[in-house]
């Protein structure tokens, strides 16, 4: 009978040390989980507190202009002072500078990566807003190859007119280059936002 009870004593003790190991397993990794990503978020927030400076220089004296979105900073090249009108998807020689400057700096940076966006004004011309908004990002992204840049940190994007400035006074502003320079862990993040969009302009564009 004694030896009954010892056994059942411990079963019941084994049960409750599983019990108690199941229970701070899963709470050790979702506190590990968050640490984690904590520090990544510090990481991301010291890479970009860090290339502000460097990019405003870059741009400095250009229309360019630079603002922060989300984990990014995004430089914004005006297609009006950008490309040559007779020719719009070749750079004019001021716009070279700014972006060779850029470019250098990325590829100085093993971590960073580029997505490069062209942009067009709204028009039923889906086809010719899509070669163009993609002639004009291959351009820019041109430099940026000329530079060192690898194809594996780097992808040029012809959005047409999927998406228009909302504070656009005219037309003619949503013609522009979006050069988005992110970390290099966050390029699938960003290109989940922009793909669905650039596939939607595509199918368009193809459309007969």
């Amino acid at each position: 009978m004694n030896h009954l009870f010892m056994r059942w004593t411990m079963v019941l003790a084994c049960s409750v040390v599983a019990a108690c190991s199941s229970t701070a397993e899963p709470k050790q990794q979702q506190d590990t989980a968050e640490s984690v990503k904590a520090t990544a978020n510090y990481d991301i927030a010291a890479w970009l507190l860090e290339k502000e400076p460097l990019l405003r220089e870059s741009i400095k004296g250009s229309p360019f202009t630079l603002h922060q979105q989300g984990a990014t900073w995004v430089v914004t090249a005006p297609a009006q002072k950008t490309f040559n009108p007779d020719r719009p998807d070749l750079l004019l020689p001021a716009a070279l500078g700014p972006i060779a400057r850029i470019a250098k700096l990325m590829e100085a940076d093993k971590d960073a990566a580029v997505l490069i966006l062209g942009h067009t004004a709204e028009s039923k011309d889906h086809r010719g807003n899509q070669q163009l908004s993609t002639a004009r990002a291959r351009s820019v992204a041109s430099i940026f190859r000329l530079s060192g840049l690898t194809a594996g940190r780097m992808t040029h994007l012809g959005m047409g007119s999927s998406h228009l400035l909302a504070q656009a006074k005219y037309l003619e502003h949503n013609h522009r280059v979006e050069i988005i320079v992110m970390p290099s862990v966050d390029v699938q993040g960003v290109m989940a936002v922009y793909r669905p969009a650039y596939m939607r302009q595509l199918a368009l564009s193809q459309a007969k």
